[in-house]
């Protein structure tokens, strides 16, 4: 009964501060979903731990005073007015780095706006009058609200924790996927600009605008009726025994699978050696280091090419919403992340992604379905815990290399079951002129070279990714030797009906690209000879690309 009764105290005293709380959630979330009734491309899904946050927060600076209350308020205010003018003009949230371009190029944004107000009338009122109302009832209860200074530290470490994290970790962590709330991307966005982002140039800005020629789009006569992409995650080939018989039998069904006539696989080597610039590259389809005008125009987006040919289009991930960061959400009719079904795939990983799969009428017109793992990320053991019987494996000593690289191969074991049953359960739809395509967004290293571990390193371990084709439509004919990123993208363009030709470079020079798009990075180029056999010619990085161009 004492608890009972301090409880309603408790609450008797704070139950202003609890509907600030739920006010405060609400409202700053409510321009993105008015956002998506004025603009039909932009697209948000619901993410329960972030709206729980803002929630909290909420509470806890409606006890700060209305003063401290107001000046908070305006300056989420400012910074949603750049994030949602930057939405509706470019139909993607503003990057850390494209921030510093609102002070430097104000003018110009100025006249841009004042032209295309009749379009865009709405981005004031929807970031401004959300906080304006805050404020007034802030204002208006604030002999009602409960008050404490300590609040306003709780708010400070709350809007503290970004800044601090943007010191220890690099821009891709606070790239803004297209699929999170406008108010979380600012405060990520923000938070790296402020501490390291006003230093750093934007790629934009180094690579002029006519440095590389257009790719040439030819839409084909004949377009398959089921394309399936599934995109691994650190997924080496290298430690596949289906791609090398010196490792653990770890792909048993695959291999039984490989006796089929209609199965193609091949070593390949991926875009990038990190998700994040992988992932974008690939969907996009960019080869030359730099080239990130395509990821403005998503000119050759497949995602685009498939809805411009009829096709509906999927995307199921087993991993977080970072992972649609420009891969063509506009484009995209059905998204599911991890946020949105967190326990089923908690509970199930992969396995959720077949019964995604398993729900969709495959043989109801034309469909481009893209399924995305989460294994065989690492910690590599966690993948199969709610498979024990693919703890197969064992380390024979208790050194990290023992214990990594049989978790690894366990882990393998697992997705080997999961795309078997994906491929035939594709199969078994008996769909007509239906491909099944699987590669990795990178490669793993696993102790070779130097001990090293992980990957987002330009080595040639972390690049070697697998390539598996089953093919039940029109015949293709496949480069000798390694397949390339690219040339597995130009393959799932030329199912949903497009020829994509780049006039930049020869068909057998290509890149593999490092972290961090939208500053300059290193990639590697590599050439491969009329037998299919690949060497690496050089490492450079994209500033000094553009320059030696320049200079001849």
């Amino acid at each position: 009964m004492f608890k009972i009764n301090l409880f309603l105290k408790l609450f008797e005293k704070v139950k202003y501060n609890l509907l600030m709380g739920l006010l405060f959630c609400v409202l700053v979330i409510l321009p993105d979903y008015i956002f998506q009734a004025f603009l039909p491309n932009v697209r948000y899904l619901t993410d329960f731990v972030f709206i729980f946050v803002i929630f909290w927060f909420g509470f806890f600076l409606s006890m700060c005073g209305w003063k401290i209350y107001a000046l908070f308020c305006l300056l989420f205010a400012f910074m949603q007015s750049i994030q949602l003018g930057h939405i509706a003009y470019f139909a993607r949230p503003i990057n850390p780095l494209d921030i510093g371009k609102v002070f430097t190029e104000f003018s110009d944004i100025y006249s841009e706006s004042v032209t295309d107000i009749d379009d865009f009338w709405f981005v004031i009122p929807a970031a401004v009058l959300p906080f304006l109302a805050l404020v007034f009832m802030q204002y208006k209860w604030r002999k009602k609200l409960f008050f404490s200074l300590w609040a306003l530290v709780a708010v400070i470490v709350f809007l503290g924790v970004k800044p601090e994290r943007a010191t220890r970790r690099g821009l891709h962590h606070f790239l803004p996927p297209e699929t999170r709330y406008s108010i979380h991307n600012s405060i990520n966005s923000f938070s790296f600009y402020l501490v390291r982002g006003m230093d750093k140039k934007n790629l934009d800005d180094l690579v002029p605008d006519d440095f590389y020629k257009p790719y040439i789009v030819e839409k084909l006569d004949k377009s398959s009726n089921l394309v399936v992409l599934v995109m691994g995650e650190s997924t080496s080939a290298n430690k596949m025994h289906l791609f090398n018989p010196s490792v653990n039998l770890d792909t048993p069904q695959l291999e039984k699978l490989a006796e089929d006539p209609r199965f193609t696989y091949r070593k390949a080597y991926s875009a990038g050696v990190a998700t994040h610039a992988s992932l974008p590259i690939f969907f996009n389809m960019i080869k030359e280091p730099g080239n990130i005008e395509k990821l403005k125009n998503y000119d050759t987006n497949l995602f685009r090419l498939a809805k411009e040919n009829g096709y509906k289009t999927y995307f199921f991930s087993a991993y977080d919403m970072k992972q649609t960061n420009l891969i063509g959400v506009p484009y995209i009719d059905e998204i599911i992340t991890s946020e949105s079904a967190s326990r089923k795939f908690k509970a199930e990983k992969e396995d959720y992604l077949i019964n995604l799969l398993k729900q969709l009428n495959l043989s109801d017109g034309k469909n481009f379905v893209v399924l995305n793992f989460r294994s065989v990320h690492s910690p590599y053991e966690k993948n199969y815990t709610h498979h024990p019987e693919f703890d197969v494996f064992k380390p024979q000593d208790n050194s990290r290399f023992a214990e990594e690289n049989t978790a690894y191969e366990n882990a393998i074991l697992y997705i080997d079951s999961v795309l078997a049953q994906m491929i035939n359960y594709v199969r078994d739809q008996h769909v007509e002129n239906s491909q099944f395509i699987f590669t990795s967004d990178h490669a793993e290293i696993l102790g070779i070279p130097n001990g090293k571990y992980g990957h987002n390193v330009l080595v040639e371990e972390a690049m070697v990714v697998p390539f598996i084709l089953f093919n039940e439509g029109e015949n293709v004919t496949l480069p000798k030797g390694y397949m390339t990123h690219f040339e597995i993208a130009g393959l799932v363009a030329r199912f949903l009906g497009y020829k994509v030709v780049n006039p930049n470079s020869p068909e057998n020079r290509f890149y593999v690209h490092g972290n961090n798009l939208f500053e300059d990075y290193q990639y590697v180029e590599f050439e491969r000879d009329n037998n299919g056999d690949v060497k690496q010619i050089k490492k450079d990085t994209v500033s000094q690309l553009v320059k030696k161009r320049k200079g001849k």
